[in-house]
């Protein structure tokens, strides 16, 4: 420990309202294995302000999740992904004014969740005194307080590995379900439903097959379970392609993220890729059904939903991956020969999948 670090941890340790910066501003999926860590700090600290600095996106979400005291949107100026969408000159205009507001709020500590080097400097510029942060990074030596485990390496899931900044604190790092105050429901809901994410547009893992999705709703609605089908708007024309001739099945696209968390919460199964809304689903404790590639950073064991008192115990049986003998850290796309390993799924282990949760497999409802 340094002399900086460790002077640092003393005045917060002293603090019996310290104001903390969580910083998690990537992706839904990603921010909301991140509320573990939020809900621990909190039951281990109570009298600790908690502050999340997030995508722009994501602010809708933050008044459902009551362990959270405060947030502070980034449109994105912080990212590598998006430099394209901003000039060089909004982008330094962005951040500057993101740690004016950093430095205004007196934050005691910054967790740097989600580490890229421009958020590395955001935190000492504005003057936090315990930054901690990656150490497997060039930029680590910005943070006075580093986590030193690698992900890419590590066997632990993501929400696990996030709990692992606790112990920076002098905290312990055990899990605490997040609290989740559900709006009402965007519409009424007559008969049971199953909710279906089936695009996956950001190219993180590998897809289950839209034709498997197409498949499945047909089946949930020959067994009359109705089908609700959910994405963004730039999922639009995919969507109406594949699901416009199924009939029965309803599309719901651009839901506001509260109208999102509630169509999920009510219903019967959520079946989808390794993306946000599943994390949703993990959130609200709906049953769900995902696929995944079996490489190692994309694989369940990595990326499971939250552990959720209604879940059950092996999350192998309804987080579907595939076993080909290959040892996969990575995923050699086109190259490999099981290549899309995750089309070997079908949709009758997908409906087998929901026994896991007492769903009666083909019976759906």
């Amino acid at each position: 420990m340094s002399a900086e670090m460790g002077a640092a941890l003393l005045r917060l340790r002293q603090k019996q309202h310290p104001r903390m910066l969580i910083v998690r501003n990537d992706g839904l999926g990603d921010f909301i294995l991140t509320l573990p860590l939020v809900a621990s700090l909190k039951a281990q600290w109570p009298g600790c302000h908690v502050t999340v600095l997030v995508h722009t996106a994501l602010m809708p979400l933050i008044p459902l999740l009551p362990d959270i005291d405060a947030a502070i949107p980034d449109d994105g100026f912080l990212l590598k992904r998006h430099q394209g969408l901003f000039s060089p000159r909004d982008r330094k205009a962005g951040t500057r004014r993101l740690a004016s507001r950093l430095r205004g709020e007196g934050f005691d500590a910054a967790l740097v969740v989600y580490a890229e080097a421009a958020t590395a400097r955001l935190v000492k510029r504005a003057g936090i005194p315990l930054r901690a942060g990656p150490a497997r990074r060039l930029f680590f030596w910005r943070f006075n307080a580093r986590f030193k485990t690698s992900r890419k390496a590590s066997s632990q899931p993501e929400y696990q590995l996030n709990l692992g900044y606790l112990p920076l604190l002098g905290l312990e790092p055990v899990y605490r379900q997040p609290r989740l105050a559900l709006p009402p429901p965007p519409m009424d809901f007559k008969d049971p439903f199953a909710v279906i994410h089936p695009h996956k547009r950001s190219g993180t893992a590998l897809a289950w097959p839209m034709e498997n999705f197409v498949t499945l709703a047909r089946r949930f609605l020959d067994k009359g379970l109705a089908v609700r089908i959910v994405g963004d708007e730039a999922d639009r024309p995919v969507l109406e392609q594949w699901f416009g001739a199924v009939q029965g099945a309803e599309l719901h696209i651009g839901l506001p993220l509260p109208d999102l968390t509630a169509l999920i919460a009510a219903a019967r199964v959520f079946i989808g890729n390794s993306s946000g809304p599943l994390h949703l689903a993990g959130l609200t404790g709906t049953p769900h059904v995902a696929f995944y590639p079996q490489n190692r950073v994309s694989a369940p064991t990595r990326w499971r939903t939250l552990p959720h008192p209604a879940a059950p115990e092996d999350f192998r049986r309804y987080l579907l991956a595939t076993e080909f003998p290959k040892g996969c850290v990575t995923c050699e796309g086109e190259r490999c020969p099981h290549f899309n390993c995750v089309a070997s799924i079908g949709a009758a282990q997908a409906l087998a999948a929901m026994e896991a949760w007492g769903e009666g497999g083909e019976e759906g409802g």
